[in-house]
């Protein structure tokens, strides 16, 4: 199957294949915020069943059947923060940059497309029944950070939100709790109004056991530092937010935070999934984003506000991390 291009309103890999089988799709409106599309051509065969749910979490659940190996190349625009949980044999996915990942069950995926990137798909002969199953969740970082009550993430998110990669994806260990969502989310029967209200529940449940195990894995890679370290790696946190418009050196940071130097740039990133300067860039544009929300201020104020002189980098910063300049935020 050819290339062909896909823009950033359809972030999901399979509600595209449902796409390019133009010819072979019935299409059925469940309820009025969920749709699902079928297709059954030569092959291949499945359905995707995507919901926009009132939390502003965008919910796919996806199955599909191959018979022989088969390829799918397309571009594809800049998504949101995306994690996917998948069973059975599934595609290898291979990225215009080089990247590689195999979308298979054992695993589940933290993900954004950060920029426009080409995306080959090879489903191969791998496994008997060759059944893919598959569960997405969509959400905006700003919109994960009210959920969950904070602006900390975990570090799985935080690293691919500050990866330069155009793909970054991180990969961990699947718990049951999470199959069982894919089951209940998949084989839902509820119709009517109930359906929206048991799909709501179920995808902020999904949620809640995704980041309840990113913490779990954040933990057990924090071990090492001792609470003494945890509560000094904290304070320079801190003081990072408290002046993002005039950031402390870091042997300045050190020395307030009560930790010498290597300690400070070691630990801050196990802890919280960055460097000292990685993670303030990124909250310096969170926080640029909240700002120009408001609507008080215009885009040269907001920029002097998070601690950018110059409004050219600012506005080149912001583009990159939201993939809107700052004028176009509403």
């Amino acid at each position: 199957m050819g290339a062909a291009t896909l823009d950033g309103s359809e972030a999901d890999l399979d509600r595209f294949a449902a796409r390019v089988l133009n010819g072979a799709t019935v299409v059925e409106a469940l309820s009025p915020v969920e749709r699902q599309m079928g297709w059954n051509i030569m092959d291949r065969s499945g359905f995707t069943r995507s919901a926009t749910l009132r939390s502003g979490i965008g919910l796919t659940v996806t199955k599909l059947r191959w018979e022989r190996p088969w390829s799918m190349a397309f571009d594809h625009g800049t998504s949101r923060l995306k994690f996917v949980v998948t069973r059975g044999p599934g595609p290898r996915l291979t990225t215009s940059e080089g990247d590689r990942q195999r979308l298979e069950g054992g695993s589940f995926h933290v993900s954004q497309i950060r920029r426009p990137v080409r995306l080959q798909f090879d489903f191969d002969d791998r496994g008997v029944d060759r059944d893919h199953e598959q569960l997405s969740l969509e959400i905006d970082r700003a919109r994960l950070g009210e959920l969950l009550g904070t602006q900390v993430l975990p570090a799985a998110v935080e690293r691919v939100l500050s990866s330069p990669r155009a793909y970054p994806s991180d990969a961990h260990p699947v718990v049951p709790a999470l199959f069982q969502l894919i089951d209940e989310i998949a084989h839902c029967d509820a119709r009517g109004p109930s359906r929206q209200l048991y799909l709501e529940a179920k995808g902020l449940e999904l949620l809640a056991v995704m980041v309840d195990r990113l913490e779990e894995i954040e933990r057990a890679a924090s071990s090492a530092l001792s609470a003494h370290d945890v509560d000094r790696l904290e304070r320079a946190r801190q003081i990072v937010l408290a002046r993002m418009d005039d950031s402390p050196s870091l042997p300045d940071l050190a020395r307030q935070a009560g930790l010498n130097e290597a300690k400070l740039k070691a630990g801050f990133r196990t802890l919280f999934g960055d460097t000292v300067y990685g993670y303030l860039r990124h909250r310096r544009l969170d926080e640029a984003h909240r700002l120009l929300r408001q609507r008080r201020y215009s885009v040269s104020e907001v920029a002097a506000r998070v601690g950018y002189v110059n409004p050219s980098k600012f506005a080149a910063a912001f583009r990159e991390r939201f993939g809107v300049p700052p004028s176009q935020v509403t």
